[in-house]
């Protein structure tokens, strides 16, 4: 099989990257605002390209600027990193993009209209080709860019067009690729661990990790292979009570939280050792079980407490006590720094998601109404 194709987006802060992410893949993956530097982490969506459908993967960065706030040495390293792959960008950085080989277009967002595209004249000189003007926001000339991205990935079509007696054995792989697909969501209060965990668990340095609270905003995606089961983990913005969010871009990250839940099949909710078990976990909780999810409570920073088996116990007990409807749910003591527990987590997946698809028979479900009715005889009414 062919490599699948990446494609990066690139450029300074507030130009639309976001917007053309959202535009190319036909969804709202992307949280877009007028604030610059909303975008942090690498975004990544698998679309398909031109009338032959091609798989690719586009990826959304961060600005590129020398100003910012304090993260921003680890967005820019973050979007640099994606000149490993391909695409768009300003002056600074074409040098980087000619000495990193890969194919590039220059485009020219916000032309929403004849008139501005004079201004394209200017990007002649970076000798990028023809530059484009385009307008993410309105859906101009986007068709032209998505015939300029095939040409300048050079993909054959021929070769990836597969015979008719190949297309049943690919139809009958997806489909158990399908069923072995376990989504993940990493859910808990800013600053748990959530980023550091999915980096240690994929190996990757996928989500930029701070002690700042609500680093994360966008949903990160990263997969992994296990027992062969693919596990697509979901690393989540922090969600704090409602009456702390001020902005409007933690608004947008908290809503695409609780969608992950929604989309995912298993929750990890991890939670700081070092301090107590809030309302606030409590009410992630709650929307974990309203959605019928498979639940894992993690005990995190476990290697900065004490991880003695009677300090892990007492911990349990208090997540008993004050969250009774979730005392089925496994618990694990882990530390996302040293990776302890993660081979337990693997397998604790492995196991709720076989507890999620159990299925019992008519037989046994009336013996067991029968013997709870027996030792806790309900009301008259």
């Amino acid at each position: 099989m062919k490599k699948q194709p990446v494609i990066s987006i690139l450029g300074r802060p507030n130009v639309g990257k976001s917007t053309l992410f959202n535009r190319l893949t036909k969804t709202k993956k992307a949280i877009i605002d007028d604030t610059p530097g909303v975008t942090r982490d690498v975004l990544k969506q698998e679309f398909l390209l031109g009338e032959n459908e091609i798989s690719v993967i586009l990826q959304d960065t961060g600005g590129l600027t020398d100003e910012g706030d304090i993260l921003n040495p680890l967005v820019q390293k973050k979007s640099v990193e994606a000149l490993k792959n391909v695409l768009p960008i300003e002056e600074e950085f074409i040098n980087m993009i000619r000495k990193s080989g890969k194919p590039a277009i220059i485009i020219m967002n916000k032309s929403d209209s004849l008139d501005k595209d004079i201004y394209i004249h200017d990007f002649h000189q970076y000798g990028l080709g023809e530059p484009l003007p385009i307008s993410a926001a309105h859906n101009r000339n986007i068709d032209e860019l998505l015939e300029m991205i095939e040409a300048k990935l050079q993909l054959n079509i021929e070769e990836e067009d597969e015979d008719d007696s190949n297309e049943e054995t690919e139809t009958s792989e997806a489909k158990e690729q399908d069923e072995s697909l376990i989504k993940i969501a990493i859910v808990g209060k800013p600053n748990v661990g959530k980023s550091s965990l999915l980096n240690k668990i994929t190996q990757k340095e996928r989500s930029i990790v701070s002690n700042i609270p609500g680093t994360t905003r966008d949903i990160i995606d990263e997969s992994i292979t296990y027992k062969n089961h693919e596990f697509r983990f979901l690393d989540t913005a922090g969600i704090r009570k409602k009456s702390k969010v001020s902005e409007d871009i933690e608004y947008y990250s908290v809503n695409r939280s609780i969608k992950a839940i929604n989309d995912a099949d298993i929750t990890l909710l991890v939670i700081d050792s070092l301090e107590d078990v809030s309302e606030q976990d409590k009410k992630i909780t709650d929307q974990i079980v309203k959605n019928g999810k498979g639940l894992i409570v993690l005990f995190n920073k476990m290697d900065l407490y004490d991880n003695s088996e009677e300090a892990i116990k007492k911990r349990r007990e208090i997540l008993e006590f004050k969250f009774p409807q979730i005392s089925y749910a496994p618990t694990l003591a882990i530390s996302a720094v040293t990776g302890k527990g993660i081979g337990s987590l693997l397998e604790k997946i492995l196991l709720v998601k076989g507890n999620l698809n159990r299925k019992i028979s008519t037989s046994k479900l009336n013996a067991f109404i029968q013997d709870v009715v027996k030792r806790y005889q309900p009301s008259s009414k």
